[in-house]
């Protein structure tokens, strides 16, 4: 029988605090995530023995998930897993770094973000802020892992290569982000013109099915509401889509949506650090391609600027 056993370790993310860290004893001894930082390691290496540990699987690619690997395999040669797709992403990133760069800037400066607030949110990005750590990671691809009793199952969308690890024998899930208790999470855009809320809540659909008694979630308490929760994720991104939706009488960029809404506990954007506006203008971007694919609004360029504006009903 597959046990779990969750470490909570500190991270740099004040809206998170901290990140969780999983242990697995069934048919293999892993990890699921590693925090993210060296931190996140040192805490890892002092509440498990690492000499029994034979690999450490990934969620997903954000930092605060994949931050602590390359310790694992740097001093404990402990092999580090991760879906093809997030694989590719990183590797895509790390190899045409410039690339990168020049079609986040085009992104970011399209939907309307000014040129001088880019530079400052820039520095909140974090991939661009880690991007030699991401370089350094030596990285293997999921594939058919035949563990008893075990599913890894794909669910892309709050990256492009989510998973999710359900165990049939005790009907538990470890979520990583994908759903977590109290937190909505941060749907963002990593190709141009790709509907990655779309994809998310597919993704939310396809693990309804699953007979889950336990969710241990990336972030926070574990909870057993599972179904429910998912409907509370859709009924909020319904409710983001509405609120986006009203002051697209008239023409306006992402930015100026982003600027307009009110985000979690009440903020606004001008209130926010780096990291968290990047966070804000992505999910913005990611709410305008999915209400586009939907119908509900239409796009326009005025010169280099990206407008939207509601669709009348009909």
């Amino acid at each position: 029988m597959n046990s779990v056993e969750k470490i909570s370790v500190p991270i740099e993310i004040r809206a998170l605090k901290t990140a969780n860290i999983y242990h697995i004893s069934g048919d293999y001894n892993y990890i699921v995530d590693t925090g993210m930082s060296e931190n996140g390691y040192s805490q890892i290496k002092n509440a498990i023995d690492l000499s029994k540990i034979d690999m450490c699987i990934i969620t997903h690619l954000h930092i605060d998930h994949i931050g602590g690997a390359l310790y694992l395999e740097k001093y404990n040669k402990i092999p580090i897993y991760i879906s093809k797709n997030d694989y590719d992403t990183i590797k895509y990133i790390t190899d045409n770094r410039q690339e990168y760069f020049t079609d986040y800037k085009n992104l970011m400066i399209s939907n309307g973000v000014p040129e001088e607030l880019f530079h400052d949110i820039t520095g909140g990005n974090p991939v661009m802020k880690f991007i030699d750590y991401y370089s350094s990671l030596n990285l293997n691809i999921i594939r058919d892992m035949h563990m008893r009793d075990t599913e890894i199952i794909d669910v892309p969308g709050h990256s492009p290569g989510s998973v999710c690890i359900y165990f049939n024998d005790t009907h538990a899930m470890i979520t990583g982000d994908h759903i977590l208790k109290n937190i909505s999470p941060n749907i963002s855009v990593y190709r141009n013109n790709t509907d990655y809320l779309g994809m998310y809540m597919e993704s939310l659909n396809k693990v309804r099915s699953y007979d889950v008694s336990i969710a241990y979630p990336g972030h926070r308490d574990n909870f057993t509401n599972f179904s429910d929760r998912i409907d509370q994720i859709l009924e909020h991104h319904r409710i983001r889509i509405e609120n986006m939706t009203l002051p697209l009488n008239q023409w306006r960029n992402a930015f100026e949506i982003a600027s307009s809404i009110e985000w979690s506990k009440g903020r606004k954007l001008k209130d926010m650090n780096s990291m968290e506006k990047n966070f804000a203008i992505m999910e913005t971007i990611a709410h305008l391609i999915h209400m586009k694919n939907l119908g509900i609004i239409e796009e326009k360029y005025a010169g280099n600027i990206c407008m939207y504006r509601a669709l009348d009903k009909v």
